[in-house]
């Protein structure tokens, strides 16, 4: 999706080194305004945007930075996740939410580390128990072959972190809980990624929850599951979001994956309502 319109390139969907991303913060700030893209969110995992809010000159190309985050719930007994966006710095509550969330992560990392009790595993570090850095299963899986039990991130997710071996216990939050803190803040949310069985059927509980749209512009989505998608948001009535859920690690190059702002008028709305 390439192009610009009146509303320019979005990526509303992309994780730093402060959760299971690959840069820091400012290079992907950097690497997303070289890239042409005119609107970003950085919605790192359980944790509030590391960068302020506002209109970034780069390079002489202006890039705009919302507040964001990509907080993790349950629903009907599986986990999935919500986009949280601002058109300003996140509050201190949603900071503090965000915070505790975090020491959550840290506690689920060492229950997964006493399960699999494996040697030279590391220890979760200063910043994520300070609720700074969340912690993931990409952490345990990375730690898992830097101590020799697997060759790559891949082969430990098979083999050890998975959900299906239930070493890390699952998140305690539930989704709606969520989508209500996000909510009272000030927030825009939007379902993540999501699956299109659980889309069918939790999609109606999570709107009444106050959830505002469902992220339908992704990479790897066919034309046919984009519609369909939409036309589920158009019946419950929410506007749909997207982005290219980027980590760097063996994603394609940054800007490849944009949404034209026209695509998001119902979310450039909200955004504006919320500001």
């Amino acid at each position: 999706m390439a192009g610009r319109s009146s509303g320019g390139r979005h990526d509303l969907h992309l994780h730093t080194v402060r959760s299971d991303g690959r840069l820091e913060p400012e290079e992907l700030l950097v690497r997303c305004a070289r890239a042409g893209l005119d609107v970003i969110a950085m919605t790192d995992h359980d944790l509030a945007s590391p960068l302020a809010a506002g209109e970034y000159v780069i390079h002489d190309h202006a890039i705009r930075l919302l507040g964001g985050a990509e907080v993790s719930g349950v629903h009907a007994g599986q986990e999935f996740h919500l986009l949280v966006y601002f058109p300003h710095d996140p509050p201190p509550t949603f900071r503090a939410f965000c915070a505790t969330r975090c020491k959550e992560r840290v506690r689920r990392y060492e229950a997964g580390r006493r399960a699999l009790d494996l040697p030279g595993v590391p220890d979760p570090d200063t910043s994520a128990r300070r609720g700074e850095r969340a912690l993931t299963r990409h952490h345990l899986a990375r730690g898992l072959v830097e101590a020799g039990h697997a060759t790559s991130v891949s082969e430990a997710f098979r083999r050890f972190t998975g959900d299906r071996h239930g070493n890390v216990p699952k998140v305690s939050l539930s989704l709606v809980e969520a989508i209500q803190v996000a909510k009272s803040a000030g927030g825009v949310t939007s379902w993540a990624h999501p699956p299109a069985a659980a889309l069918r059927a939790h999609l109606g509980d999570l709107v009444d929850a106050g959830l505002d749209a469902i992220e339908a512009l992704r990479p790897g989505m066919s034309t046919r599951e984009r519609r369909e998608t939409r036309a589920l948001a158009r019946r419950h009535g929410v506007f749909v979001t997207g982005g290219s859920d980027w980590h760097g690690w063996k994603d394609p190059e940054l800007g490849l994956f944009a949404i034209d702002g026209a695509d998001l008028e119902g979310f450039r709305t909200a955004l504006a309502e919320a500001a």
